[in-house]
């Protein structure tokens, strides 16, 4: 796993072993950071189920100004801030050890806005990704434009509207789907 470009482009990054995190392949990365490429520079990105990190890292190499990581894998929040630490990012990110409905509501109280939500909940805990789609589909985490990118199982259904969200586009890549979604 590694970083595909900007900044640190090439850099190697290490995933947490065990069935707890699911890395993307950078086949996937690489197309949604190509479809996200036009809102990276001066962006604002929240990681949600983060793992290694991978995802907000990437951001931050393209020129996202801030980026949020949020997961509740002690293991895993050891391994990103040691992705952070190796890529020699010092600023523009906030790490969070924290159950990922919680933290939202938080990022909410704070007032706190995105361009790009990007979410990877585990695929073995289906019963998690329509709840964690309500919780932000009153579009307060949302910066004007911006997007919640969720990938899922291809197989895997979700609403064309939730709340004020609406798909916009589904991709299907392997076994996963990337669902995107924006605010109407």
């Amino acid at each position: 796993m590694r970083v595909i470009a900007g900044k640190v482009r090439g850099h190697p990054l290490i995933a947490p072993d065990g069935f707890n995190t699911r890395p993307i392949t950078d086949k996937i990365k690489e197309a949604l950071f190509s479809s996200w490429q036009m809102k990276l520079e001066g962006s604002h990105f929240l990681d949600l189920f983060a793992g290694s990190g991978s995802m907000g890292i990437e951001a931050m190499s393209r020129g996202a100004e801030k980026v949020v990581f949020v997961e509740k894998d002690r293991k895993a929040i050891e391994i990103i801030k040691k992705n952070l630490s190796s890529c020699k990012f010092t600023d523009g990110y906030a790490v969070y050890k924290d159950d990922v409905f919680r933290r939202i509501e938080y990022l909410k109280d704070d007032g706190e806005q995105f361009d790009i939500v990007y979410l990877d909940p585990p695929f073995t805990v289906d019963s998690i990704f329509l709840p964690v789609m309500e919780v932000l589909s009153d579009g307060k985490l949302l910066r004007e434009n911006g997007i919640i990118v969720i990938r899922t199982r291809k197989e895997k259904e979700m609403p064309d509207e939730i709340g004020k969200m609406t798909k916009y586009k589904f991709k299907q890549y392997g076994i996963s789907g990337v669902h995107y979604y924006t605010v109407f």
